[in-house]
């Protein structure tokens, strides 16, 4: 990746840690995000986007063919993290409680290192077209599925309306706090991942 013709380095690693991008797509990209996360897409202009990586607005058109693009790509590279680390957790897991747990963490972590990107998935998806929206839903209900199925294999009394109510809490609950104002506290991973638990472990009537 030593010239903006190659293929771009576009894991979440790259785009939404402290390291700079390398090429030109990834600092549009990244700037991206970080504007999309501080002011929101609809108040975001591709103008915007270019004065931060110091381009032309047209010029961004040579990388991603519209605004929409943009946030098409973060939703994406979100969406692939997540996945992948539902994979890794899966691998380093022997039992349901132990996946269980490992889901958890796993997302407690990246939602903390890369929280504008997160943020941005979780907040900013709604102004996709419909059309690039149900693909994008669909990819995140198969994501939280997995913990679903995870969360009935360690609860067999739960039918699938109360688990996933409860993982819909518990991921909500881990989004919210993770990429929130006030992430500078001792310990907050593991109080969130113990919180994280707790939801799971909730009575359901």
């Amino acid at each position: 990746m030593t010239t903006t013709d190659e293929a771009p380095d576009t894991s979440a690693d790259s785009i939404s840690s402290g390291r700079r991008p390398a090429n030109r797509r990834d600092l549009i990209l990244h700037a991206a995000i970080d504007l999309f996360h501080q002011r929101g897409y609809p108040a975001t202009s591709v103008d915007d986007i270019g004065k931060a990586v110091d381009v032309s607005g047209p010029a961004i058109y040579r990388h991603f063919s519209s605004k929409e693009g943009l946030l098409l790509e973060a939703i994406r590279l979100a969406a692939d993290e997540v996945h992948a680390i539902n994979g890794r957790a899966r691998a380093e897991a022997s039992d349901a409680r132990e996946l269980l747990a490992g889901y958890i963490r796993a997302y407690v972590d990246v939602a903390l290192e890369r929280s504008a990107l997160i943020a941005v998935w979780n907040s900013e998806a709604r102004h996709l077209s419909s059309e690039q929206r149900s693909p994008m839903s669909r990819r995140l209900r198969s994501w939280s599925t997995e913990w679903v199925d995870a969360l009935q294999d360690a609860r067999p009394e739960l039918d699938e309306p109360a688990a996933r109510l409860l993982v819909n809490g518990a991921i909500g609950m881990i989004t919210s706090i993770a990429t929130g104002p006030t992430t500078e506290v001792d310990g907050l991973a593991d109080s969130i991942t113990s919180m994280a638990l707790s939801t799971l472990d909730a009575p359901v009537d």
